[in-house]
């Protein structure tokens, strides 16, 4: 190959070190990163090296087992002499240095792969035809270029069990195996819970559990990918298609607010298995098991498939015609006595369409999105104080921060992609995370496994808690200057919280408190609060507390209460709220929240409910208020995937979309703005959300129809401002976070919370 000289573009340099160095590989010189792998040196060349065992998110120190990224590596001395070092080197593990040269298809190279790969077939069953890996195994590829058309070996090969169930969901090959350590470097580097690692030694080496016992992860599903043989496998896709019977979709998961980009792989309109889609900014490329394996709903065979009306105590299907028929008559006998509940698991597109529906058609305001304990004031406190609805930060920003406290959250459930971000954090860049519970969670993984400082406090007691920190932070000058910010009232405020009254109230030992306060105050500060948090009494008073530790500490607007639902922030920016419509314009007369509607229909005074997506008689708060809600009143209409228990006391059950079948958005919990895309149709009858609301209102107060998502997107981008420069082209792959405009919230203030500690903590256990 002719020299030639590769210079990195700036945009590339910025995410670089600055101290760089002058390597050639392959003849062709050029400038990376001093200390970089070669591996990932040559991949800025589109040079493939083959390699089993690397993978660029995992830790380097268990690499370099398979032996395949051999090269070549010579060095340049002073006087310009090249000298070559006497044995191929591992490129995955091999820092490049100045004067480097690197060649990477030697004659020697390529007979050194071909004996690397001869000796990992030495006992790798050759069972291609019935293994699930194959058509997309590297190992297959890296055959065909370096692989012997026959083995010398005739010994008996090595024999486990086949297919032994690891977990729920992993079934394992101990022959197919080839000790790559991919799946043991996962379980300590990325999810934490160090359950696989190598049993025994030699020939006999194999990965396993402890006195193997099950693989129980919340993240598992992960090293099903990792896995660059067939060793590991999903058990639920396990023989039921092969990579070339297979057509793949993007979409967005659906089980929670972080929005991991997913790939809905499907045949003969039916979803097969869910994959992982790359996307920096949020999930990188790891998936929860819960979005790996929990999207099987959408090929369930309980799925509705026509409406279906309840009659003399059963349920009969019936067509469209006669389901909108009578949602029309009922419509118009309830004269805006309607209310419309859920949404947080439809698409903005689907939330658009039915706020306007409401709001236009049926002249009512009585519409919410918050099936939570909750529903107060859309803009207290957090928009009136910081100018934000949810979080102040970005998914990837967590893991920047210097100092993370967690508060009320079991997170790895809750929100598990920021799980994986805060303990990236933690474990590759140093963050001290202290984190606060009301209980210890018996999960495999979680915070407190490596939280700096974990406080297990008395529900009720927050306020109490968060003036014991910032006590011990004024009382050792822990914070900043802030010479335009006045906080002797606060300091007043919390003079006697000291660490170990607080402690009294709370349950925690005074030397955690101090503890602590000393790791928040070291450096920039976020606040990530939980379901404990968004779920109390006196939400609004622990978030003003809240707001009032991070201003102390200089770090305004680290402030983050994300949604629990996956479009939970798309509902809101819709305006699917009583206060407000889309883009948080207020309305002039605000209608009724979740939990007055309930109670209106429960005393007979709200003629029509519309549930959409919410199983409220299955997961709100206050279940006996849901039942008779619904059972007294006169026309119920939900619209759901299968028979859930909200539906079998409804009147009128619609059948719908999930999201393999319809297009749109989702919002996620940190604002991104994402696509999903129609894979297949399950049945003819089946209607996306958005198409039935739109129905409804055009019949109802006439009007041009919507005839697609791509329709009433741009009908978004006319009407709320924050998502106004938003189109299907400008969203591309990764999705766009929208910001809120400059000025938004308060200046910089302190709120003074009072506190009664018997009232607080009685409230939160009854909570």
């Amino acid at each position: 190959m002719s020299e030639s000289k590769l210079t990195l573009t700036e945009a590339s340099l910025n995410t670089l070190s600055p101290d760089l160095v002058n390597i050639k590989i392959n003849g062709t010189a050029l400038q990376v990163p001093k200390g970089e792998n070669i591996i990932e040196s040559a991949k800025r060349l589109q040079l493939d090296i083959p390699f089993f065992c690397y993978h660029p998110r995992l830790s380097k120190g268990d690499a370099a087992n398979c032996r395949m990224c051999l090269v070549e590596v010579a060095t340049t001395a002073p006087d310009g002499s090249v000298r070559k070092m006497p044995k191929p080197q591992t490129a995955c593990t091999l820092p490049a240095s100045e004067g480097m040269v690197i060649e990477t298809e030697t004659p020697g190279i390529i007979k050194d792969r071909k004996g690397v790969l001869e000796f990992l077939l030495i006992n790798h069953p050759l069972d291609c035809p019935v293994c699930d890996r194959g058509g997309e195994c590297p190992l297959q590829n890296n055959t065909l270029f370096y692989g012997a058309s026959t083995t010398r070996f005739i010994e008996e090969k090595r024999h486990y069990p086949k297919a032994y169930p690891l977990s729920e969901y992993v079934v394992f090959d101990r022959e197919r195996c080839i000790q790559c350590a991919r799946c043991t470097r996962f379980t300590e580097d990325i999810s934490g819970d160090s359950q696989l690692a190598f049993l025994k030694r030699g020939s006999d080496i194999e990965v396993g559990t402890f006195a193997q016992t099950k693989y129980q992860s919340k993240f598992s599903g992960n090293v099903i990918e990792l896995c660059p043989v067939g060793a590991l496998l999903s058990r639920p896709y396990r023989f039921k298609a092969r990579p070339w019977d297979l057509l793949t979709q993007r979409s967005v998961c659906s089980k929670c607010s972080n929005g991991c980009n997913i790939k809905i792989d499907y045949r003969m309109d039916q979803l097969v298995r869910v994959n992982a889609r790359l996307n920096e900014a949020i999930n990188e490329e790891w998936t929860c098991d819960k979005g790996k394996f929990g999207h099987d709903y959408v090929s369930s065979p309980t799925r509705l498939q026509t409406p279906m009306l309840r009659q003399n105590g059963k349920f009969v299907p019936v067509d469209w015609g006669t389901a909108y028929r009578l949602i029309l008559d009922k419509a118009r006998a309830a004269n805006g006595r309607a209310g419309g509940i859920g949404g947080a698991r439809l698409t903005n597109e689907d939330n658009f369409a039915f706020q306007k529906l409401f709001r236009e058609a049926l002249k009512s305001n009585n519409i919410d999105s918050r099936t939570g304990r909750n529903q107060g004031s859309t803009n207290a406190p957090l928009f009136a104080r910081f100018g934000f609805h949810g979080m102040g930060n970005s998914i990837e920003d967590l893991e920047k921060i210097k100092s993370i406290f967690i508060l009320g959250s079991d997170l790895v459930d809750e929100q598990p992609i920021l799980f994986l971000r805060i303990r990236k954090a933690w474990r590759f860049k140093g963050a001290a995370v202290v984190n606060a519970v009301t209980r210890v969670e018996t999960d495999t993984v979680r915070v407190g496994d490596f939280a700096a400082v974990e406080m297990l406090y008395r529900p009720g007691t927050e306020i109490a808690l968060l003036n014991g920190l910032l006590n011990v932070m004024f009382a050792e000058n822990l914070l900043p200057e802030q010479p335009t910010l006045d906080l002797s009232s606060l300091k007043n405020a919390v003079g006697e919280w000291t660490p170990e009254k607080a402690g009294t109230e709370t349950g925690v030992p005074a030397t955690q408190i101090t503890a602590a306060a000393r790791l928040l105050a070291r450096g920039p500060m976020a606040i990530l609060a939980g379901k404990t948090v968004t779920e109390h009494p006196y939400y609004e008073d622990i978030v003003s507390a809240l707001g009032n530790l991070l201003v102390a500490a200089g770090s305004q607007g680290n402030l983050n209460v994300p949604g629990l639902e996956c479009n939970t922030q798309g509902a809101m920016d819709m305006g699917v709220l009583p206060d407000v419509a889309p883009g948080y314009l207020p309305v002039s007369k605000p209608g009724l929240n979740t939990n007055q509607m309930l109670q209106e229909a429960a005393n007979g005074k709200l003629d029509m409910l519309w549930i959409v997506g919410a199983d409220l008689a299955a997961k709100y708060y206050d279940l006996p208020l849901v039942e008779r809600a619904l059972d007294a009143c006169p026309f119920v209409v939900v619209n759901e995937l299968t028979m859930t228990e909200t539906a079998l006391r409804a009147d009128l059950v619609l059948p719908v979309a999930s999201l393999a079948e319809k297009d749109g958005t989702y919002t996620n919990c940190e604002r991104r703005i994402q696509r999903i895309y129609r894979a297949f149709n399950i049945g003819p009858e089946v209607k996306a959300d958005w198409l039935v609301f739109t129905e409804v209102a055009t019949q109802l107060a006439g009007g041009a129809p919507y005839f697609s998502a791509r329709d009433i997107l741009r009908d978004i981008a006319a009407n709320v401002p924050v998502y106004a420069d938003i189109t299907l082209k400008s969203l591309d792959e990764g999705g766009v976070r929208w910001s809120y405009p400059e000025g938004g919230g308060l200046p910089d203030s302190v709120v003074i919370v009072p506190y009664n500690a018997p009232a607080r903590q009685n409230e939160a256990s009854i909570a």
